[in-house]
């Protein structure tokens, strides 16, 4: 009788659990995207940390330069699996403009600096070297190392 209500107790719990986070995490994350800075954009209304990179939180030009990159196209988010929500309680996400890699056009073009710590398939640490190497973005007038 024991083993009968300690697993229905284990089975409730993992029923609430599903079906709190359930709307959240399936919600579609796909569609026009506003940019909130160079690392952060919200679609449908939910907010979005792009995974794998740092960007600075009060560059205007870098938000200004995705913006225009993102300008008429949809995007399609993907919710990083290890972990889902940051600090601010923002998904963290892998997001997409086509077969665009967000956060590798950002780190690329010198925008952002690459999480060397990222999954090694969203590891942009190379993207972000390229971007210092051209002297792009934040890195303008910068000297390789």
């Amino acid at each position: 009788m024991f083993k009968f209500v300690r697993l229905s107790a284990v089975v409730g719990i993992l029923f609430f659990a599903l079906v709190s986070f359930w709307p959240a995490i399936k919600k579609d994350h796909s569609g026009m995207a506003h940019v909130i800075d160079a690392a952060t954009i919200a679609v449908n209304g939910e907010t979005h940390r792009l995974y794998g990179i740092t960007a600075p939180q009060q560059g205007s030009e870098a938000t200004a330069a995705l913006a225009k990159f993102l300008d008429g196209r949809k995007v399609a988010c993907q919710i990083w699996q290890g972990k889902t929500r940051d600090e601010q309680g923002h998904f963290v996400s892998v997001c997409y403009a086509g077969s665009d890699d967000i956060a590798a056009w950002v780190a690329r073009n010198g925008w952002a600096k690459a999480d060397r710590d990222a999954n090694r398939l969203y590891n942009y640490t190379s993207d972000e070297s390229t971007a210092r190497f051209l002297g792009k973005g934040v890195w303008g007038g910068v000297r390789p190392q």
